[in-house]
């Protein structure tokens, strides 16, 4: 319990941080005065990317020393506490009784949602909350954690800079969520980057208010985002270390910021936080590029039907400029190293060399035009085709989804739609994996609230029918958050050490705890690629294999420990499939260490360790630390 504790104190550390950092932003922009909620979200968030690029920035002079980013966070920790207090110094002195123009409905007919719908959502969000959070205290787990969101920032710890990683593909691709778990693994560890993940489930949860509220009032906004946080993909992705989250959370605040510029005609300044934030999306995942263009499009059409061209693309340009400002290292660093900006995307269009940027393994419904239409249903339904039913987005938006040609017509809801179903034609299109709608959640979430809001039209028991039916659903979704906290509750409440929680969830912890036995001079050709709890150097062999072909020069079996030692490795960790049916590794290795081994009796390698885990895949694989000699 005391680590669960003290890894909650570092996220608090960080949230004071982050507020302390972007409300005198906010406030120098003179945006979202009349709102508190607005001024909050948008503080935290604009504080969350300035120390993203603070952190970049002392990555690229080779000073990303633990003492110097612990100092740095104190200090903006204690501004922080100050501006809390200030603001909620100036909350009490300031009472208003009319609510502020920005949370008024843009429609006549809108009304507060039933005070029992309202309080439903609010209770199976907060509950759904609760069980996220003590999921997100366990150790990380995910396999892409562990080799890529966590393992990058662990290695420009160990470097002091960003340094360029040739053995390892993620190390050029933009790494802004990246930047802000390396701050959490200086303040505590592992458990605190995911807590840092979790809180942007929160972000975007309240992202999907602020979105909301200009078409359907506050009282609605607050539905969308509890439906939100109802959402399964995003209560999974908030327990686990990852950037889809991240990625909705920066891109819906930019859209957010976009549509009080654009179509509410408010302050300009808007239009820079907007470019604020979808630079940040940008610095996040290379998705946000197709959101950025399927926005601008739908919006540039809006423009020129209300003959307001100029001054939109006006605030175009100056967003455009800021989002560049914000993101375009990490596409400049990509075309350094990699000789391609948006790599490993469009690769062998632009070297001539690397994997297909669309390949038919990566569109399991094909890209056909009849697919197109039955895309929602087998998203929804059969979501394990789509990169796993942990990250499906749940029926709920199905369901909605007739309810919207019944519902009178919104003022703004047609540009949420044409947002969506452009996007979704574009997903359908490049790579079908039900992690990249996660951006579809909040503006769908202000659709299905409208659903919801239209819903009193209807007869009495059709009605109630509708609400036991949508009840049901959510329900299902708070099944699956307590599911999902249920086997790590122990951990998270100090029941069951974080050690032996990993040992029993994680295969490659308990050889990993025998390769920091032998202390930190160590240098592994790895097999497996989650390499997070290795202390010592360590080398995907994968990467390394395509990219020296070592496995090709070899003339004898027995040249192959000699050889490796003398390119600085010291030992080789193998993962061989011996059961089960599921993700299996490159045999290569394996094979060459057997005939050695065979060749000269361990004459050159001796192993050190092994260890067999039945992973979650249910394949039993086996492990094997051996020694160079």
């Amino acid at each position: 319990m005391f680590a669960s504790c003290l890894s909650l104190i570092a996220l608090a550390v960080i949230g004071a941080a982050t507020y302390g950092i972007g409300r005198p932003l906010i406030r120098g922009l003179k945006l979202a005065q009349d709102d508190g909620l607005a001024e909050g979200v948008l503080s935290v968030a604009a504080g969350l990317v300035t120390a993203s690029l603070v952190l970049t920035a002392l990555g690229l002079a080779g000073w990303l020393y633990r003492e110097a980013v612990g100092v740095l966070s104190l200090a903006a920790a204690f501004w922080g506490v100050g501006e809390i207090g200030r603001t909620l110094g100036a909350s009490r002195g300031h009472r208003r009784i009319e609510p502020a123009a920005s949370e008024r409905p843009s429609a006549e007919f809108a009304h507060e949602p039933p005070v029992w719908l309202r309080r439903g959502l609010l209770a199976l969000a907060a509950a759904v909350l609760i069980l996220t959070l003590i999921a997100a205290l366990a150790p990380p787990t995910a396999g892409d954690a562990l080799c890529y969101h966590l393992e990058l920032p662990k290695q420009f710890l160990r470097e002091h800079k960003l340094a360029y990683l040739p053995d390892t593909d993620n190390s050029t691709y933009p790494l802004t969520v990246e930047m802000l778990y390396l701050w959490a693994l200086v303040l505590d560890g592992p458990v605190a980057a995911q807590l840092v993940h979790c809180g942007l489930g929160v972000l975007l949860a309240l992202a999907a208010v602020l979105l909301a509220t200009p078409l359907v009032g506050r009282p609605w906004g607050w539905c969308a985002g509890c439906l939100t946080l109802l959402v399964p993909g995003v209560g999974n992705q908030m327990t686990a270390p990852l950037n889809d989250v991240g990625l909705a959370a920066f891109t819906t605040l930019a859209l957010a910021c976009w549509w009080r510029a654009c179509v509410d005609e408010e302050h300009a300044h808007w239009y820079l936080l907007a470019g604020w934030m979808l630079g940040a999306g940008l610095g996040t995942k290379h998705l946000a590029i197709l959101f950025a263009l399927v926005g601008a499009a739908v919006f540039s059409v809006y423009a020129w039907r209300q003959g307001a061209r100029r001054r939109v693309l006006a605030g175009a340009a100056s967003m455009l400029v800021v989002a560049i400002s914000v993101s375009g290292i990490w596409y400049l660093r990509a075309a350094w190293h990699q000789g391609n900006p948006v790599y490993p995307f469009f690769q062998e269009k632009i070297t001539g060399e690397g994997r297909p940027t669309l390949p038919a393994d990566k569109a399991p419904l094909g890209r056909g035009a009849v697919n197109l239409a039955l895309a929602p249903w087998m998203v929804t339904m059969f979501p394990e085709r789509f990169g796993g039913r942990g990250h499906q987005l749940g029926i709920v938006f199905l369901a909605a989804l007739p309810g919207l040609l019944v519902c009178r017509r919104l003022r703004g809801l047609s540009l949420m739609l044409q947002i969506c179903c452009a996007y979704f034609v574009c997903w359908y299109m490049l790579r079908q994996n039900v992690r990249f709608l996660l951006p579809l959640v909040p503006p769908a979430c202000v659709a299905v609230a409208w659903v919801f809001s239209e819903a009193r039209r209807m007869p009495a028991w059709p009605r109630q029918l509708f609400a036991l039916a949508v009840a049901g659903m959510l329900l299902v979704s708070l099944a699956v958050s307590a599911r999902r906290a249920y086997d790590k509750s122990a951990v998270a409440l100090g029941l069951e050490t974080r050690d032996s929680y990993l040992s029993r969830c994680e295969p490659s912890y308990a050889i990993a705890r025998w390769a920091n036995s032998l202390g930190l001079r160590t240098h592994i050709l790895s097999v497996e690629q989650r390499l997070f709890y290795f202390t010592g150097q360590a080398t995907r062999e994968s990467i390394y294999r395509r990219r020296t072909g070592y496995h090709e020069r070899l003339t004898s079996p027995g040249q192959l420990s000699r050889q490796l030692r003398d390119e600085g490795f010291t030992h080789l960790l193998l993962a061989d499939a011996i059961r089960g049916e599921g993700i299996r590794y490159n045999p290569t290795l394996s094979r060459l260490v057997d005939k050695a081994i065979g060749a000269d009796g361990g004459a050159t390698l001796e192993c050190l360790a092994e260890h067999d885990f039945q992973d979650a895949d249910g394949v039993t694989r086996r492990y094997r630390l051996v020694a160079l000699r």
